[in-house]
């Protein structure tokens, strides 16, 4: 080999060698930054917590009841009384829960109220009513007649009205009409009998009245009845129950009543218009509707406290023996229950199955994490040691190609020696 083509041959193995090196110490720098990460996940997983499962024991209490008659009163908040004058020891509050015919307000979303012509109930004054001697009979100075079915008039109101009362098409045989301020108005003999009777009860009337709601989605829309039972309590309940809503503000004849699912429900004239009113594209007025308030009476499970003072006995197990109150004379013997809130622990575990879900997603991500390092790390591990492997080679290639200048050194400058 000559000089000059191993001189190349030198440096060309040179630069190879020092490129090598410098690449190792890439792969070296990016296994601390691995390791660095992997310190970081261990961390990460250090600082992780296992969830702990509630015990049942954390949901369970002493509750002392006594019996009341029919009523299971429990003994809640015991207040220690130092010196009363009277002689009680604590002050009790007791409880018990009961069903009370309540007002409720709600909301319909999407009410679909439709406006239209439809039947309407109300009810004459008896002594606006009069029977003649010959049977006939007047309403507010009207003569009442019977329904004639060819009178077209009287028939197209007569359809109006029956699909909201049918009670009228299944006494058609004796239904009345007269024309009052309404229009043509329809009423029963019977009811007329009545009205002009020895009690005089007041005269039930029936009329078409169009623009006034019909429907509530599929469900249609009758008057409320002041004189049906339980329309009337439900309607006094609501009003005492919210006196400041629209409803109880309405009068009786602006009353609108539908049935939902076995539910009868009410509203007022104002609500039920504002509804109408609020669908955004008139041609579509029963689509978009804002929510429409409505209301419906009915018993509520409701919780009845009171607090009174009471002597109260303690055995020596720290438990309530008896108790009498300052407002009866009676004595009670308690009964000590145990007793679980099994709604907060069902809860509980439940929060307790999610947190550990949550706790073993993230263990799994973890996992995950650290075998991606540890696999990313072989494969350096691997790179680093070829480039060992490939230096090693370089550095013996470069001791021989070192060898071979130093003897065409020696043999070139040999010949110039004496």
């Amino acid at each position: 080999m000559g000089m000059a083509a191993s001189q190349a041959r030198w440096l060309a193995l040179t630069a190879r060698k020092t490129n090598v090196e410098y690449e190792g110490q890439q792969v070296n720098q990016a296994r601390t930054a691995l390791a660095m990460k992997s310190a970081n996940t261990f961390n990460e997983l250090l600082a992780l917590q296992v969830p702990t499962a509630p015990s049942s024991q954390d949901f369970t209490k002493l509750e002392y009841t006594y019996q009341d008659g029919n009523i299971t009163e429990t003994i809640g908040d015991m207040t220690t009384l130092t010196n009363d004058p009277d002689g009680y020891n604590y002050l009790v509050t007791h409880f018990h829960y009961s069903d009370v015919y309540t007002g409720i307000e709600n909301q319909l979303v999407n009410p679909q109220v439709a406006m239209g012509k439809n039947g309407v109930k109300s009810y004459v004054d008896a002594l606006r009513v009069t029977k003649s001697d010959d049977n006939t009979y007047t309403v507010d100075g009207a003569a009442v007649t019977p329904y004639d079915p060819d009178n077209q008039e009287q028939a197209d109101a007569y359809d109006t009205v029956v699909a909201n009362y049918p009670i009228i098409g299944k006494n058609k045989g004796s239904l009345m009409v007269y024309t009052g301020a309404n229009g043509i108005t329809f009423t029963l003999k019977d009811d007329l009998d009545a009205a002009t009777g020895e009690h005089k009860t007041d005269l039930p009337t029936y009329y078409a009245k169009t623009d006034v709601p019909k429907y509530v989605g599929n469900s249609m829309m009758t008057s409320y009845d002041p004189y049906n039972t339980t329309d009337k309590a439900a309607y006094d309940q609501i009003c005492r129950d919210w006196p400041n809503s629209e409803f109880a503000k309405s009068a009786p004849e602006d009353i609108y009543k539908w049935t939902f699912q076995g539910e009868v429900r009410y509203a007022c004239l104002s609500d039920l218009q504002k509804t109408v009113d609020s669908a955004p594209d008139k041609t579509k007025p029963t689509e978009n509707q804002a929510k429409l308030p409505y209301y419906v009476a009915k018993d509520l499970s409701t919780k009845i406290e009171n607090k009174e003072r009471a002597i109260v006995d303690i055995n020596a197990e720290g438990r309530i023996q008896s108790i009498k109150f300052e407002n009866s004379s009676a004595t009670y013997p308690v009964s000590t229950n145990t007793k679980t809130d099994t709604a907060a622990y069902e809860d509980a575990m439940n929060q307790y199955h999610y947190a550990m879900e949550v706790y073993e997603k993230r263990i799994a991500d973890i996992n995950a994490k650290t075998e991606k390092i540890q696999e990313e790390d072989r494969t350096l591990e691997l790179r680093l040691r070829q480039l060992d492997t490939e230096q090693e080679a370089l550095q013996t290639e470069m001791e021989a190609v070192q060898k071979v200048i130093q003897k065409n050194i020696e043999s070139t400058f040999k010949t110039f020696e004496s």
